[in-house]
Formats: structure tokens, sequence, C-alpha cells
């Protein structure tokens, strides 16, 4: 009976040791960055099949921070965009954080525009610190057809953006 259970005790104490190392290895990867979602997730921004978010940017400078957005029509109809609103926590404060852009914008079918969302002096965007090198931020944009101005539509889209100091 003692050599049964010494096998199992050395058995046990091996895959400890094992188990043991590959903990240390991970909390040390955690610990230095490697595994931080920053890292690992890119940045994306994505709206539905109507309109195509060619390119992004976000900036963070004292007095006026602006969310930049590049999108192109693919819906096969011009359109005409009324609002284009961002909200997130990365926005202070966080009970009403939003930065829109209210200034009426035709888009021709195929064509892009680059819409800033932004408000000068005491009203800008005002992006809060999170500690986090990304942001995620939900947008809604406002549009109607040109063909028919009088109903309007919102889509959904999100922006997983880096903040870049300015």
């Amino acid at each position: 009976m003692a050599k049964k259970a010494q096998a199992a005790m050395e058995f046990l104490m091996t895959y400890g040791w094992a188990i043991l190392v590959v903990l240390v290895v991970i909390g040390a990867l955690a610990y230095f960055g490697v595994l931080s979602p920053d890292t690992l997730l890119p940045e994306k921004c994505t709206l539905p099949i109507l309109l195509n978010c060619k390119d992004h940017k976000v900036t963070d400078t004292s007095g006026t921070d602006t969310i930049m957005l590049s999108i192109l029509n693919g819906a096969g109809r011009d359109m005409k965009i009324y609002r284009v609103n961002f909200t997130s926590d990365s926005i202070a404060p966080a009970s009403f954080g939003n930065c829109d852009n209210t200034t009426a914008v035709t888009l021709k079918n195929g064509d892009s525009v680059s819409i800033t969302a932004y408000k000068s002096g005491p009203d800008s965007c005002n992006l809060a610190n999170t500690g986090r090198s990304k942001n995620r931020y939900k947008i809604q944009v406002t549009y109607s057809w040109l063909d028919s101005t009088s109903t309007t539509h919102t889509l959904d889209g999100e922006l997983l953006a880096k903040t870049e100091k300015g």
C-alpha cells in the first residue's frame, strides 16, 4: 500500500509543479502587458451595410476633443446625413457623455465624406481619461433618402479606437 501512495504522491507533485510554472508564466505575461486587451484587439469601425467606415481618428487635445469619421455611401441611393452621434463611457461626464455632429451633409451614392464630431470651447467632446489606450464608442447615424426627405432613419454602429494625444 505504501508504494501505491508514494507513486500517487509523486504523480501529483510532478503535475502540481508543472501547473504552478504555467500559472507563473501566464501571470508574468499579464503583468508585462503581453496579454493586455489593448494590444490584442485591433482598432475597428463597423457600420451597417448601407455605409462603410473608411477611416477614423479620435483626438484628445486640450480645449477641443474630436472624433473624426470618414463614411462611404454604399446604399445604392443618395442620402442626407443629419446627425452623427457618439456615446461612450470615455466621454465625460458619463451620465450624458456624448459627442455629435449636427451639420447636415448630402452624400451621393458611391461618394465619401469626412465628418468631425466636436463642440468647441467648454462644450468640447470632453474625452475622459479612462486609463485605457483604446475606447469603445457607439455610433448613431440619422439620415434620410434624398428622394423622400420626410422620413428619417437611424443606423447604429460601433467604433473601437485608440485616442491620440494632440
